[in-house]
């Protein structure tokens, strides 16, 4: 088989040839550039719009958000942990201001008394006596809540660093309920209310006394605080399963429901006039739940409105 063909027409192939190869190399190469381009944006855009958010927060914003593309991916769940990680810092910075908003005012309340009370003496030195003692037994009254407001700022500041510790020892939570009863008794009897305490187990248990003591005094304190005069409080302490129990109830007007996951929230008050009114700070469920929680215990509260509160705090029974 022979082919045969000349010069020129050889030359004009390969030349044609070589053109169209040319021309494709262009082709496939802006073709090239153009998809990495868009796949560069699509992977870049997502870690632009994150390391704005990110400067955002830096500088105080913490109410940056990332949009969270479809598809999944690892982008995408960084974009989803950033946005959780910004709504756990804005929740926490709106505690924190909330905090310090209420802190202070609890805090200048007595001290605003106080000068008024102060001045009144500067400005009347011929103040009859009855009326200065008076005015003195009040300053007292307003320096003590000062000074609650102060002891339970500090145990909560301990409780959020971690920094409180238990001091364990073998105890009896019925005797250590009788006991705060005891020291409540007057308040109980100023108010005219029927206390019923019932043991149904001694609930020996290893806890730090003096801790417990505190939770129970401020459960029991304001069950009187906030039950009518002539009401009732029945208190209880039993065992259930593995876990020794404190109840108390009152017959007073209960708590609305939209109250209720918010009465352990610091300075919260479902009353707030009547509980300036008792003196209560607003601190003390707050540091009862620490407390128990600190135990590896719980604390629930139910409540109807009209028909009282009954408040329940279970502790594990374990021996040191």
């Amino acid at each position: 088989l022979v082919l045969s063909s000349t010069v020129n027409e050889m030359m004009g192939s390969v030349e044609l040839l070589r053109n169209e190869m040319v021309t494709m190399f262009f082709v496939v190469a802006v073709a090239a550039l153009l998809l990495g381009m868009l796949i560069s944006s699509l992977i870049s855009k997502p870690i632009a719009e994150l390391t704005r958010g990110i400067q955002r927060m830096g500088k105080g914003d913490f109410s940056a958000r990332v949009p969270v593309r479809n598809g999944g991916g690892e982008i995408s769940d960084m974009a989803k942990s950033f946005n959780s990680m910004s709504e756990r810092l804005e929740r926490l910075e709106e505690s924190r201001n909330q905090f310090v908003s209420d802190a202070s005012h609890e805090l200048k309340t007595p001290l605003t008394s106080m000068k008024i009370l102060l001045e009144s003496l500067i400005d009347q030195p011929e103040m009859e006596e009855e009326l200065r003692t008076e005015f003195l037994s009040d300053m007292n009254k307003e320096i003590d809540r000062l000074n609650a407001v102060i002891s339970d700022l500090l145990s909560l500041v301990k409780a959020d660093s971690h920094s409180m510790r238990l001091e364990r020892e073998n105890i009896s939570l019925a005797v250590l309920v009788k006991d705060v009863l005891h020291r409540l008794e007057p308040i109980i009897n100023k108010n005219m209310q029927t206390l019923n305490f019932e043991v149904l187990d001694s609930c020996d248990i290893y806890a730090d006394k003096d801790k417990l003591m505190q939770v129970a005094f401020n459960i029991i304190e304001n069950a009187s605080k906030y039950t009518q005069k002539e009401g009732t409080i029945e208190v209880r302490v039993l065992k259930n399963g593995k876990n020794a129990v404190l109840e108390v109830k009152d017959n007073g007007p209960g708590i609305a429901s939209e109250h209720i996951d918010s009465i352990f929230q610091r300075f919260y008050r479902v009353d707030k006039a009547r509980s300036r009114e008792t003196g209560g700070t607003g601190l003390g469920l707050s540091i009862s739940k620490q407390i128990v929680l600190l135990h590896n215990g719980d604390i629930k509260v139910e409540s109807k409105e009209g028909e009282g509160t009954t408040f329940m705090v279970s502790l594990p029974v374990n021996q040191g």
